[in-house]
């Protein structure tokens, strides 16, 4: 068997839940003092996950909001260590997930390019080399010798962005949240991020545009309670995943949708179609009286809204509102 960029054998991962890790100190010593003995509780996030993912492979992670996504991204990354099973990366890897973490806030912009990009792997000389071009990029040229702290987390992000793709990787790990900066800035990184979109790099995207999944990756893989559902071509696996997503058939007209978006206290809403086509896989934002189609999966971190968010109605009730201009 040829050696695969991404090997994961069997990974499971348990973790403390979100309650027990923001249980306070006070508390736990009143629990102490009163004898209560409070038993940890744990959550099973991956089970058993197995997966290798070939050189120059694109796939997409896919699924519903905590279904073990980004937290597969983590153990890829080695941000997370699993409980059980073992991980192998063969090349150089820029984890675009939480960018900016893991800078010591009181070295400066410098000192952090090169701490940033040895973590990711690289020779300090030559990190070393390429500081003036990532501070550039970044926009913080001036700041290089400010502590980072002084930083906004909008610039950190940045600084973080611009270290990891200032160095081409074997393999690219990319969070559809990524959001940095402003509108500008957002279009100069998915510029620079386009060109990693060839047959030399491995690219693990997780991602809730299944329209754009379809459009570039080659397979994708559906994760459901940190379990692989699926595993195969992208299509179909969008196919499958979209059959159990429920739909509301409460609307009937679009001027019920049009209604609704006004009543919101946004005063818009996002739906979606509920049929495997084209069509069906677009989202909406309707505001105004109008449907706008979202063409680019960097809005939604822009906008706030998550998967959660979305209505999915038939999509012939859709096309009754009429259509509006395109949102990127």
């Amino acid at each position: 068997m040829t050696s695969a960029a991404i090997d994961l054998r069997d990974i499971t991962l348990i973790r403390r839940t979100q309650e027990e890790l923001h249980y306070d100190l006070k508390r736990t010593l009143l629990d102490l003092v009163g004898g209560r003995v409070r038993k940890v509780r744990r959550q099973q996030v991956l089970d058993a996950v197995s997966l290798r993912v070939g050189h120059g492979e694109k796939i997409a992670l896919i699924g519903p909001n905590g279904s073990g996504k980004s937290t597969l991204l983590k153990v890829i990354a080695g941000v997370l260590k699993p409980t059980r099973g073992s991980v192998s990366v063969d090349g150089t890897l820029a984890p675009l997930i939480e960018l900016g973490v893991g800078f010591d806030p009181d070295l400066s912009l410098v000192d952090n390019v090169v701490y940033y990009g040895v973590l990711l792997g690289h020779e300090e000389a030559e990190v070393r080399e390429r500081i003036d071009a990532i501070l550039e990029f970044a926009e913080l040229g001036p700041l290089r010798d400010q502590p980072t702290k002084t930083l906004s987390s909008g610039m950190a992000a940045r600084l973080g962005f611009a270290i990891a793709t200032e160095f081409r990787p074997d393999i690219l790990l990319l969070d559809e949240a990524l959001a940095v900066g402003d509108e500008r800035f957002l279009r100069k990184s998915a510029t620079r991020l386009d060109t990693f979109w060839d047959a030399s790099s491995t690219i693990v995207l997780v991602s809730h545009n299944l329209q754009y999944i379809e459009r570039t990756c080659d397979r994708a893989i559906w994760l459901d309670h940190g379990t692989i559902r699926f595993d195969g071509h992208a299509g179909e696996a969008v196919r499958q995943y979209l059959q159990t997503v429920p739909g509301d058939n409460a609307f009937r007209r679009g001027d019920e949708l049009i209604e609704l978006a006004r009543q919101n206290v946004r005063g818009e809403i996002v739906v979606r179609g509920t049929s495997p086509t084209d069509e069906g896989l677009k989202v909406f934002l309707i505001r105004d009286g109008v449907r706008h189609w979202v063409t680019h999966p960097r809005w939604y971190a822009q906008s706030g809204y998550a998967w959660g968010d979305i209505i999915h109605v038939d999509d012939a009730v859709i096309r009754e509102v009429p259509e509006g201009d395109w949102l990127s």
